[in-house]
């Protein structure tokens, strides 16, 4: 990229900014959306740009001076506040989401679980090398499509569906028909979303209550 004079842009939400430190790593700017694992309880909106301080002053200063897209008092208290217990918040979130990662593996009724803690995840070289922890989402294909995923979803009492993630509570979405549902099959299919793909971002409730949710909704939605 700086041969040819490009920016390396990343977001790096999922990973947190404690499991991975893409600056360190090379990239000239970095994006957080404040309103996942910084608050971690979903009360207000916030986002975040890091980058040095001569692009910040070339490229931000002046549009932000003049736009004044800043954060309320209140917002940025409660993201401040939210930094305090961001380490002890994920620290917990990871480790639950390895035990449920390694628990729907062995699930007859899942085609496929997508975690970068796991040893088979696609890029587990990459995430080795440049990532501290496995992060607090999985994705997971649930065998019959939709019907199947939504039945499952649906039988879910902890897990509650929200299209949010990093929250306190633990949350489970159906991309194909939220987050990504503008895009075509095709292109979904490109990403690896597919009818029966759920992205599940795993709360502090206790692992075991979570686990136990997670398996009578899988036999539920038989």
């Amino acid at each position: 990229a700086n041969s040819i004079g490009a920016r390396v842009i990343v977001d790096n939400v999922f990973a947190t900014p404690l499991q991975q430190k893409p600056l360190q790593l090379g990239a000239h700017i970095v994006v957080y959306s404040a309103t996942k694992h910084i608050d971690g309880q979903g009360r207000c909106l916030g986002g975040v740009i890091l980058s040095d301080k001569k692009w910040i002053d070339e490229n931000l200063h002046d549009y932000f001076r003049h736009t004044g897209p800043s954060l309320s008092p209140f917002n940025a208290w409660t993201l401040l506040k939210g930094l305090e217990t961001l380490p002890l918040r994920v620290r917990q979130q990871t480790e639950s989401a390895g035990r449920i990662a390694d628990f729907l593996a062995g699930r007859p009724e899942i085609a496929r679980v997508i975690y970068p803690g796991r040893a088979d995840h696609p890029q587990a070289g990459i995430v080795k090398k440049q990532m501290s922890g496995g992060s607090t989402l999985i994705c997971l294909d649930v065998k019959g499509g939709k019907q199947a995923a939504f039945a499952f979803q649906n039988a879910l009492d902890i897990v509650l569906i929200s299209n949010n993630l990093g929250d306190a509570k633990s949350l489970i979405t159906h991309p194909a028909t939220t987050t990504h549902k503008n895009l075509s099959d095709e292109a979904r299919a490109e990403l690896g979303i597919g009818p029966g793909t759920l992205r599940l971002s795993v709360g502090l409730e206790d692992s075991d209550d979570l686990l136990e949710d997670i398996e009578q909704a899988l036999k539920a939605a038989k």
